[in-house]
């Protein structure tokens, strides 16, 4: 028998059901008070139609797409530095969600030759146009007392704000008041592609991989996990790339590919939930037993050059229905549509 190591036994990662039934019941009010998910989709759903306009009436920029530049997501070819994905797909909380959430909010708010001032604070301030709370459009998990909260989730995107402040994209002002300590509420927006040498300040981009507003305004970005995002922006990512081929008959990645990306495999395996949500579509070999995964005579195929690999295409349309509520529907009470995706695999 194997010995159980000294120190605390690492908790399992709770079941995927069970992340998204948090998402579902999470509130800052009493029993019967609004969803935090409706909540922030209202919320985010504002900051894009609006931007920075107080009335609350004159438009925004309204961006469909929101840019984000290749090397945060993949090995570029004239630069030493690995991308920015990997380092933070294992980050605990809200890391990775709330660097996407930033890109939003900037590309909402300003454009390409503006300066980028974000100015939110934790502070629970008013709900009416521009919101500057942080909580106010950010959704988490807070498995607490309601009167709680609030406060926890402030919380969770300080730690995260200093996990994207080690990684140099954002940077945090001094605090006027404590010596050697950072204020939290005098973020700086750096560069997605920013490195530990270069580390300008952000700026919104005029090209680079795109990624439909909705996956913002419907919450994806929170529902979803660490792995699942990272594997949607790949594919988006290839997308961007060989926008042809993916309106044709969809992209593949092959072994070479996934180096570029740097992401492990089990987070390719997410891409089989992406599917089950709708959010892509996936075309296997024909040959490739759908309950097994093999391939009938693989050997003689292979040498052939006649085993396709998985392609994928994803489904902007998807994207446009409330992220939480539609993951609960596939993974509680799939509808037909959902159980013959999930038979396909």
């Amino acid at each position: 028998m194997t010995p159980v190591p000294p120190g605390r036994p690492r908790a399992a990662r709770p079941a995927r059901v069970t992340l998204n039934n948090r998402l579902l019941n999470a509130c800052d009010g009493p029993q019967g008070s609004t969803p935090l998910h409706e909540e922030v989709d209202r919320n985010l759903q504002h900051l894009w139609s609006y931007g920075n306009n107080r009335d609350g009436k004159t438009p925004g920029r309204r961006p469909d797409w929101i840019l984000i530049r290749p090397p945060f997501l993949m090995q570029q070819p004239d630069l030493e530095d690995s991308p920015t994905l990997p380092r933070l797909v294992p980050a605990r909380g809200l890391t990775l969600r709330l660097q996407l959430l930033m890109l939003f909010d900037a590309q909402c708010r300003f454009g390409p030759n503006e300066p980028v001032q974000l100015n939110r604070t934790f502070e629970d301030v008013e709900t009416n146009a521009p919101i500057r709370s942080w909580q106010k459009v950010v959704l988490a998990d807070t498995t607490s007392d309601y009167r709680d909260a609030t406060a926890l989730r402030g919380r969770q995107i300080k730690d995260a704000l200093r996990t994207l402040y080690k990684e140099h994209l954002v940077s945090i002002g001094p605090d006027k008041k404590r010596p050697n300590r950072r204020d939290l509420d005098r973020i700086t927006l750096l560069s997605e592609a920013s490195t530990p040498v270069t580390r300008p300040r952000y700026t919104v981009p005029t090209t680079g991989v795109y990624v439909s507003r909705h996956f913002f305004t419907s919450s994806w970005v929170f529902a979803l996990t660490n792995t699942e995002i990272a594997t949607f922006l790949a594919l988006s990512s290839r997308r961007a790339y060989y926008p042809g081929p993916h309106s044709a008959s969809g992209v593949f990645v092959l072994q070479k590919h996934r180096g570029q990306f740097g992401l492990k495999d089990n987070t390719w395996r997410s891409a089989r939930n992406l599917h089950f949500y709708g959010l892509v579509n996936r075309a296997g070999d024909p040959h490739r037993d759908t309950l097994n995964g093999r391939i009938t005579d693989f050997g003689a195929r292979w040498k052939k050059h006649q085993v396709m690999p998985t392609h994928f295409t994803i489904v902007d349309a998807t994207l446009e229905q409330p992220a939480v509520p539609t993951i609960n529907r596939v993974l509680n009470h799939p509808s037909l549509g959902d159980q013959f995706r999930m038979w396909l695999g």
